[in-house]
């Protein structure tokens, strides 16, 4: 069976328009944890990958860069192509919601399996703090 059949179709065209430059927010339900960011496609999560990582050690940077390097290269070829789907999502600026709290992400990078997301909604979720607060 295709990873597809289990996919949301609005998702998955959302997928493919975060690969082809349109990011946006989005709030998701994933078995259960709420997780909030900026859907973002591919290539961009690559590059953002090889950046963070880039920074942080040398030697392991550039084997790390070179290896992803492939890797946005593979994704920006196939972007373009009409049947090409990963079947996977990348978020930016990535929170858990718990409670009434939303976690940051270390590193704030999220990717995970189109085809685990149970439902999800538009814009970033606001968590209220306390009874009476404004939203953060």
């Amino acid at each position: 069976m295709h990873h597809n059949d289990y996919t949301d179709f609005l998702l998955r065209y959302l997928i493919r328009l975060a690969d082809n430059g349109a990011e946006m927010d989005v709030t998701l339900q994933v078995n259960g944890t709420t997780i909030t960011g900026q859907l973002i496609g591919n290539v961009t999560y690559m590059q953002e990958v090889r950046r963070r990582l880039k920074s942080e050690d040398e030697e392991l940077g550039e084997k790390i860069s070179a290896f992803l390097d492939k890797m946005t290269d593979k994704f920006a070829k196939h972007t373009d192509a009409d049947e090409y789907e990963t079947g996977y999502l990348h978020l930016r600026q990535a929170k858990m919601v718990v409670g009434k709290e939303q976690i940051p992400l270390e590193g704030d990078l999220w990717r995970g399996k189109a085809a685990d997301v149970n439902g999800f909604s538009f814009g970033s979720i606001a968590v209220k703090k306390e009874e009476g607060d404004r939203f953060v």
